[in-house]
């Protein structure tokens, strides 16, 4: 069996459209489409069922799914050894953070991380979600949640501080509230509940009353430019609105603390660019530990 085949099947079958899957291999929709029809007429069986546009995998294409993954794999890990004997770095490492994180951090280090690895081609995916190592949507996947299943190797990042932070503007109006209790009747931004990816952003509850946003968003850049305004108050991450001085922090005695944790999935453990990446990274994060945990 062609090994390209079953590529291209893999990345029908996590991609669940073949225009979406024909995007991310860089080929034509008609050659993906036509690669599949063969595989599946080689085979003699249909590996997925139609819906419109979409492609949902029946059970026979899970079995080859698992066959295929474990050949991938395999792959993988054969390539990481060669690599390393070569001594090679050269190739892509992509990154998967949440938004916070890598809009209001990584972004303005990754070109010095670029500086410092110029054979290694950087993609930072910075987005209000998680990522899957086991569809290879990312090399490295930073996470608030940490992973507990899966063939992964996971270690901690950072932890990181958030509080309360509003702006002269909106005190002058409003008032500053002296304690978790005056909140209540001030302005709060906030995440939208029904859109949560992780639990652990439902942070805004304190001795079991939770605050209720007046303005809602899944974005904490949006949450930081809401607060910034002037119309709002907002918990955000400390690392963000370090040297905003138009943020300013209150009610200390509320401040929380939540994690990163970085995870690589075994397969991509050995490859000598996603090492040092993700050791750079983690040292980028201990250099800057203060940024991320202020007095």
């Amino acid at each position: 069996m062609d090994w390209d085949d079953l590529r291209i099947f893999l990345a029908i079958a996590r991609a669940g459209t073949v225009s979406e899957a024909a995007r991310q291999l860089e080929l034509d929709h008609s050659t993906v489409s036509r690669r599949l029809a063969n595989l599946e007429n080689r085979l003699a069986i249909r590996l997925f069922d139609r819906a419109g546009r979409r492609l949902g995998i029946n059970a026979a294409g899970e079995q080859l799914r698992r066959t295929a993954e474990r050949l991938e794999s395999g792959l993988l890990s054969d390539l990481a050894v060669l690599e390393a004997m070569q001594g090679s770095r050269v190739g892509t490492v992509r990154i998967g953070v949440p938004e916070g994180l890598g809009v209001g951090y990584l972004a303005g280090r990754l070109g010095g991380l670029a500086e410092a690895y110029p054979e290694i081609a950087l993609e930072l995916v910075a987005l209000p979600q998680n990522y899957s190592l086991a569809t290879r949507e990312v090399d490295i996947a930073i996470t608030l949640d940490r992973p507990e299943f899966g063939n992964i190797a996971v270690r901690k990042l950072t932890d990181y501080v958030l509080q309360f932070f509003g702006t002269e503007a909106y005190f002058a109006r409003h008032g500053r509230p002296a304690e978790t209790a005056d909140l209540q009747s001030h302005r709060l931004c906030g995440y939208i509940p029904q859109l949560l990816y992780t639990p652990l952003l439902d942070y805004l509850v304190f001795d079991g009353v939770r605050m209720q946003p007046t303005v809602k968003s899944t974005s904490v850049v949006a949450h930081v430019e809401m607060v910034r305004s002037g119309s709002t108050l907002g918990m955000l991450p400390a690392f963000i609105c370090a040297g905003r001085a138009d943020l300013v922090p209150i009610l200390p005695a509320d401040r929380i603390t939540r994690s990163y944790w970085l995870t690589v999935h075994e397969d991509l453990r050995g490859v000598e660019r996603i090492r040092i990446i993700s050791e750079a990274l983690v040292q980028l994060a201990r250099q800057d530990r203060t940024l991320f945990l202020p007095d």
